[in-house]
């Protein structure tokens, strides 16, 4: 762990649970900027910024809170809109991540808003999607079976059809879940979220997702806020383990909560994450400085970015499976025509060939097949 990410993992510290934390003298305070961007806590951490911090690192570590402090603002009054409207017209849903990560946390505008993401039952998927498009939603991307992208005023949404995950089926548990949702509030704003250990299960499984292309601190703070909030002993053994386990994520659950405990200090008694090998626990939080936020740290160059999409793909699902998901999701023109639908894959592989012809070859190459292996021998290790 390099001196940059030991000082943001303090400030982290700091800020979620106000321990008092030393900041060496010769601190590269820029550097440190540089990890949180990459994380996306700029915000989280620019309250805990001791005073000496030099003045120009400081100007622009709050300019970028402000900025994210604005676009959360404005994501949390489209959601206030978007409530609205659904709970009107009676359609029941449920906010995946987001809002439901966020009211976990101290501040909940603190943490950095992406998408607007939200899954209504089954049955009124279609009824949920007609209104949207008749009250000013535009979809701007439908070639994907898991969720509807809209946009409205700036800001995306995704109306979801499913959670789950290709590789991860826990949909007839949410399902299930969702007559049950419950309203909460946060910093004045009314939205529904799962039920305690769905909205878990939710950001565990968000967190296990991102492990395949680049977990970052912000899916470990939800988890581990999740922790803090709720998963007591009790909790864990009576209503969330048989839940993790029938998902898989039991082990993925224990590594990260104990993670949690070593690096964060993470205040809560609890023993159920005992069993979790400090080794495993090191190379978990290894991976996540690695990589970054959706593995911003990985590259800055767009084609390394995607050959490492694609390395991660046919590992996880195959090949001839991941070039038919890529290429619904990439081809502009299925989009519009649906019976193209059956040739996605072979404009995937077209957009391979061209990405292996203009990509860096040899050592790039290699490096990125090394950083999957790794990764996939983490998986297999938190799944064993």
């Amino acid at each position: 762990m390099t001196h940059s990410e030991q000082i943001l993992l303090s400030l982290v510290r700091k800020s979620l649970f106000g321990y008092e934390e030393t900041f060496p003298s010769d601190t590269d305070w820029d550097a440190v900027l540089q990890e949180a961007k990459a994380q996306s806590i700029v915000g989280i951490t620019s309250k805990a910024l001791p005073s000496d911090v030099p003045s120009s690192v400081l100007l622009e570590w709050n300019k970028l809170a402000y900025a994210q402090l604005a676009n959360t603002i404005r994501y949390w009054k489209a959601q206030d809109e978007l409530h609205q409207l659904l709970t009107e017209n009676s359609i029941s849903y449920v906010i995946l991540k987001g809002a439901a990560a966020a009211m976990l946390y101290p501040d909940p505008f603190s943490r950095a808003m992406g998408d607007i993401d939200f899954l209504v039952a089954s049955d009124q998927f279609d009824r949920a999607k007609e209104l949207l498009e008749g009250n000013g939603y535009k979809i701007c991307h439908e070639g994907n079976d898991r969720h509807i992208c809209f946009s409205k005023d700036r800001v995306s949404y995704e109306l979801h059809r499913r959670f789950s995950y290709d590789d991860l089926d826990m949909e007839d548990i949410l399902q299930a879940a969702i007559p049950h949702a419950e309203l909460h509030q946060a910093a004045g704003h009314e939205f529904c979220t799962f039920p305690a250990r769905e909205n878990g299960l939710v950001l565990l499984a968000h967190l296990w997702n991102h492990l395949h292309t680049g977990v970052g601190l912000r899916q470990v703070l939800d988890w581990m806020l999740f922790v803090k909030g709720y998963a007591t002993d009790e909790f864990w053994n009576t209503q969330f383990f048989d839940l993790a386990k029938q998902c898989h994520l039991e082990k993925t659950a224990i590594v990260a909560a104990c993670m949690c405990r070593k690096y964060f200090k993470l205040p809560v008694h609890i023993t159920w994450c005992h069993s979790a090998e400090e080794e495993l626990c090191d190379e978990l939080m290894e991976t996540v400085l690695e990589y970054g936020n959706f593995g911003r740290k990985v590259s800055n160059n767009k084609a390394e970015v995607k050959a490492q999409i694609a390395l991660t793909g046919f590992s996880r699902y195959g090949i001839f499976r991941h070039l038919q998901n890529r290429g619904e999701i990439n081809w502009t023109a299925y989009h519009s025509h649906p019976w193209l639908r059956p040739f996605a894959w072979l404009y995937q592989l077209f957009r391979y060939v061209v990405l292996w012809l203009t990509s860096p070859k040899n050592q790039k190459i290699t490096s990125l097949i090394q950083k999957e292996t790794k990764t996939n021998n983490l998986l297999k290790r938190l799944s064993s």
